[in-house]
């Protein structure tokens, strides 16, 4: 799929240059180049921040999934500690458990209302029988008798911080210590921005763009996706990679349109939605998975996509991107006083 899908893009006139790495933007604009989009993702992983972080056998979840990803032999022993919440953190855990771990253990400090990971993912980990300890945080690491030991601590949730969600703070006289062959770090991840690219940053290293033209501080260059965002979606990504073509076009002298119209708009009526048989009613299908015995310890894909009855099914559930229907509010009963 993932070939084809390159391929269409070959088709379309692109250029491809494997093995290829840019440490300047001035190189690029020098070899003719009139304009330079950059999206260099964000693969860099956070470390820990604790004493003893940088233990052997302390992994980043970026580092560990690249190389679990890549065929680097990776000896992830019998018990491993994944600390985080997010999708990274129970990537880490279920490759972990295919490699042969017998006990995985997710640390996360808040609960798990407050887990960023889908709902989903969380699922099939705790299915597959990755165990997920709640409200821990991690104080250091440190080394003994050949194993990591990773001192934890017990956490409550405090008031709301900059995210919106509860801050969890420690629990005096709550440490405990644990014993685990490897401890993977999903804290977070950040773009690596070579200075030769010469654009400005800001905090956690992502690129400083123009938030409607993705321009960056560099004429002529503009970035989006990760780079800019910080660890974010797929879609996200590529919408910015959109915008930027556009404003790119512009640049070089086009109109800056580049939309297509694939097909006509549907008429929707102003009772869409409200009928008895209608779709707000059906719940969504479920994906077929194989069972966890059968995936455990191997990489065959868990979800077997949607069968033909099912696929229809949850099409018909499908209503038109971008339309809202709108529930006009009562109107207020007359002042009776009057």
């Amino acid at each position: 799929m993932l070939d084809r899908e390159i391929e269409e893009i070959k088709s379309a006139g692109v250029d491809i240059k494997l093995n290829s790495r840019i440490e300047s933007v001035d190189s690029l604009l020098e070899q003719g180049y009139q304009a330079v989009f950059l999206a260099p993702g964000a693969h860099i992983g956070t470390a820990l921040g604790v004493e003893g972080d940088k233990n052997p056998g302390v992994y980043d979840g970026a580092s560990f999934l690249r190389d679990a990803n890549l065929g680097v032999k990776v000896d992830v022993g019998q018990r491993v500690a994944v600390i985080g919440g997010g999708n990274v953190a129970i990537d880490g855990a279920r490759v972990a458990l295919r490699l042969g771990a017998k006990d995985v253990r997710i640390l996360y400090r808040r609960t798990r209302a407050e887990m960023p990971a889908s709902a989903e993912e969380v699922e099939a980990a705790l299915e597959e029988g990755i165990k997920i300890d709640f409200l821990t945080g991690h104080v250091k690491v440190s080394r003994k008798d050949g194993h990591l030991v990773l001192t934890c601590n017990r956490m409550e949730l405090g008031e709301p911080d900059a995210s919106g969600r509860r801050r969890p703070v420690p629990i005096k006289g709550s440490e405990y210590d644990t014993n685990y062959d490897i401890i993977i770090g999903a804290i977070g991840q950040a773009p690596d921005i070579p200075a030769g690219f010469k654009v400005k940053t800001a905090r956690g290293n992502t690129i400083q763009t123009d938030s409607k033209t993705l321009a960056t501080s560099r004429q002529g260059v503009w970035a989006g996706g990760d780079a800019v965002t910080g660890p974010a979606s797929v879609i996200g990504a590529i919408a910015a990679g959109r915008i930027a073509a556009g404003n790119i076009d512009k640049f070089l002298g086009g109109s800056g349109n580049i939309e297509e119209e694939l097909t006509r708009e549907r008429k929707i009526g102003t009772c869409a939605g409200r009928t008895p048989d209608d779709f707000t009613s059906w719940k969504r299908v479920k994906m077929p998975c194989l069972p966890p015995e059968k995936v455990k310890d191997n990489f065959t894909e868990v979800e077997l996509g949607l069968y033909n009855d099912e696929a229809v099914a949850e099409g018909k559930r499908c209503f038109q991107c971008g339309f809202r229907y709108q529930i006009t509010p009562p109107p207020c009963p007359p002042d009776v006083h009057k």
